[in-house]
């Protein structure tokens, strides 16, 4: 079979490197990230990990345990800004690349070791050097057959000063020495069924015969499988795509039951969620709503909207209703978010031509768009009633 390379880059403790990149005082310190007075850590440095602080844990149970750390709330703006230049200086590089988070993407590097002129790790190195040089921000690549060897890859590549290469020869020797729990994709139920009937390395599990893996995980198990086994199975999706959801949450500035502080943060996430719905050029079919409780409880519901929209004003409509359904005055509350869903593509959909006021609103949703692109996230407000 034909042996391809592809590499996953991941931005090392993005969040963390962002607030670096901000301020250099902050090198060599133990740092997280948080959500908020009320949240919790979101990203860790390395020396905060070494002193044990986990991934999740709440703020006020961080700082008791680890008052040394330096904690800072998270910037979602700024890493954002971040993130698209990592990405917009890997794509200078990388012709063939598949952005798949804010701090992660795959690149399809076969053939470049002939293009650069020098071999996949050293090629490797050199673009983690020009990253840091172009952003300030880390990285780590893994190199491997397939995508989730790549995935495997990155993750000792944290280890082995940001590069690590699996090739097909090594292949069985890496998967006897890599536990079930770290392959991506397998989750704690199938896990643990695993661990049940003996499968406990990755080694273990390729093993399994073709039927029992497909009728245990279905196409998707043989799929991690002979992706293990370096078959390129997933291919890069380097063309953009209309995501399947798009969501805005985050942690209220404190524990609150008002309904008003309730209502302003969710046209808040409204704005936010529809001005990226904008720029994926698409509209919803379904809106809802989510608030979480001081003690994480969950209240959630949605509705269909009805007509497709990508505007604040319109979906907001349909939204404070669903609000004054699930709110309940006698709760504390501490998060609150918007989820937008079943979206379609803007080009494919035939808008209704006739609709003044719905043309007047998406105008206007645009020249906001255009307006904080130029001066800044939250230069124009609305009076929302």
């Amino acid at each position: 079979m034909k042996e391809y390379v592809i590499a996953l880059i991941d931005c090392d403790s993005f969040f963390v490197s962002c607030e670096r990149a901000i301020n250099n005082h902050l090198n060599h310190q133990p740092i997280c990230v948080v959500t908020g007075e009320n949240g919790c850590v979101v990203s860790r440095s390395k020396e905060a990990k070494i002193m044990g602080v986990k991934m999740g844990m709440p703020l006020f149970m961080a700082k008791k345990i680890f008052p040394a750390v330096v904690y800072k709330n998270a910037q979602h703006e700024i890493y954002k800004s971040f993130s698209n230049k990592v990405m917009h200086n890997l794509q200078q590089i990388l012709p063939n690349l598949e952005i798949v988070s804010i701090d992660e993407a795959y690149a399809d590097m076969t053939s470049l070791d002939k293009v650069y002129k020098m071999p996949y790790p050293l090629l490797a190195k050199w673009i983690r050097k020009k990253i840091w040089q172009n952003t300030s921000i880390p990285i780590s690549i893994g190199l491997a057959p397939s995508k989730l060897l790549a995935k495997l890859a990155s993750d000792k590549a944290k280890s082995t000063e940001g590069v690590f290469q699996i090739k097909i020869s090594e292949i069985q020797q890496i998967l006897k020495s890599t536990d079930i729990t770290e392959i991506s994709g397998i989750g704690r139920s199938y896990t643990k069924k695993m661990t049940y009937n003996g499968i406990f390395t990755a080694w273990d599990f390729v093993c399994q015969p073709d039927q029992i893996i497909k009728k245990q995980m279905g196409i998707m198990g043989l799929d991690l499988k002979y992706e293990l086994l370096g078959y390129y199975m997933r291919h890069l999706e380097t063309h953009q795509t209309i995501p399947q959801s798009i969501q805005d949450t985050s942690v209220l500035p404190c524990f609150t039951s008002d309904i008003n502080v309730l209502k302003s943060q969710l046209y808040y996430h409204l704005h936010q969620a529809c001005r990226r719905m904008r720029k994926n050029g698409c509209l919803c079919t379904i809106a809802g709503i989510m608030l979480r409780t001081k003690d994480f409880t969950i209240f959630s519901d949605k509705l269909k909207l009805p007509c497709v929209s990508d505007c604040e004003l319109e979906i907001a409509q349909s939204l404070i209703p669903l609000l004054n359904k699930i709110y309940q005055p006698n709760i504390l509350y501490r998060s609150s978010g918007v989820i937008l869903s079943e979206l379609v593509s803007k080009q494919n959909y035939q808008q209704d031509l006739f609709n003044q006021s719905k043309i007047k609103n998406s105008s206007l949703s645009q020249a906001w768009d255009l307006l904080e692109d130029k001066f800044g996230k939250n230069i124009l407000k609305k009076g929302w009633i």
